[in-house]
């Protein structure tokens, strides 16, 4: 099975029980299986320090931002999937937001790009599910977006400079993919600072130009 990315979905057996690494407890227990028993998916999180090779760390999120960490074998997943994109997770938002956010996808798609949605967003969608409520209207819209080369990382993070700009509600926030899978936020990037923060199997500081360099290596 290929290594699991930050962000990824994955579906579990009916014995995922059986594949823990680490206990829950009983209250945690009940929370992941009556989340499960809906045919919803957790989300791939990073590996912690001092992990066993064969944990994979996966998370739940639950209305209210509690949140649920499981450490079991890769047994227990039956399949994977990335989050929904934006323009299917749209239909959830707040009345006020869609016309802006539909907006949003078509001037991405316009230059040939798409986004995933993660955070909030995501859990509604997957949710599915009027009574658990994971989206308000103070909610930041978290996207994934994975730029094929550096000119259009560049005209990207100006495409999303200038919609912020145009519409402060909601507040888009998020992550770039980098092509060596690490993940930037994608408002830092835009500072063109030094240095940036970057996320994935660790979280470190990598220098700008050698994340240029990450794109003039794919193009060669």
């Amino acid at each position: 099975m290929p290594p699991f990315d930050r962000h990824d979905w994955v579906w579990l057996a009916d014995d995922w029980r059986r594949q823990l690494l680490t206990p829950l407890t009983p209250d945690d227990d009940w929370a992941v299986e009556d989340w499960l028993r809906g045919d919803r998916p957790l989300v791939v999180a990073r590996r912690q320090a001092g992990d066993a090779p064969e944990c994979l760390r996966l998370g739940l999120a639950l209305p209210g931002k509690k949140r649920i960490g499981l450490c079991l074998t890769r047994e227990a997943v039956l399949r994977r999937a990335e989050g929904p994109t934006l323009a299917q997770a749209t239909v959830l938002a707040c009345p006020e937001w869609r016309d802006s956010l539909l907006n949003f996808s078509a001037g991405l798609a316009a230059i040939g790009e798409e986004a995933r949605v993660y955070g909030s967003f995501a859990w509604q969608y997957f949710a599915d599910d009027p009574t658990r409520v994971y989206l308000t209207a103070s909610s930041d819209v978290d996207l994934l977006l994975r730029p094929a080369s550096w000119v259009f990382a560049q005209r990207l993070l100006a495409f999303l400079e200038d919609f912020s700009n145009r519409h402060p509600a909601p507040r888009l926030d998020g992550e770039i993919i980098l092509p060596d899978g690490d993940a930037v936020a994608w408002r830092e990037l835009l500072q063109a600072p030094t240095k940036v923060l970057t996320k994935g199997a660790e979280v470190r500081l990598r220098f700008l130009e050698e994340i240029r360099a990450l794109y003039r290596e794919r193009a060669a």
